[in-house]
């Protein structure tokens, strides 16, 4: 094993691990804007969600999604989609002065599931 190669890694992995990403986020959103609770409920779904993401990685979705462009291009534009639709919800609400939970016609299906939803 050549060592020098393994200690780069780490150099370059470790500051990617210790900055908190989204699921960290949604934890703290959902703990400033509701309770304890709802972020230990977003911290659960967030460890299933990762869960079934390593169960399709294992079965080889993964490996599919990268050996066909087209199915990685599909992937792409599909959360490409998503995220811009959120953001332009969430924009939209913040003008209106609407709080998330009360916003009726823009509700994702899995609003009802909380914070392990999301």
């Amino acid at each position: 094993m050549q060592w020098h190669l393994v200690l780069g890694f780490v150099a370059a992995v470790t500051p990617l691990t210790l900055i908190p990403g989204t699921s960290f986020t949604l934890v703290t959103q959902q703990v400033i804007a509701g309770s304890r609770s709802d972020g230990a409920r977003a911290a659960l779904g967030s460890a299933c969600g990762l869960l079934v993401h390593a169960t399709f990685a294992t079965v080889g979705l993964s490996a599919l999604v990268m050996s066909s462009a087209r199915a990685l291009t599909v992937v792409k534009l599909v959360g490409g989609i998503y995220l811009i639709w959120l953001g332009v919800a969430t924009w939209r609400s913040a003008r209106r002065g609407v709080e998330p939970k009360k916003r009726g016609r823009w509700r994702l299906p899995w609003s009802q599931l909380g914070g392990f939803g999301q």
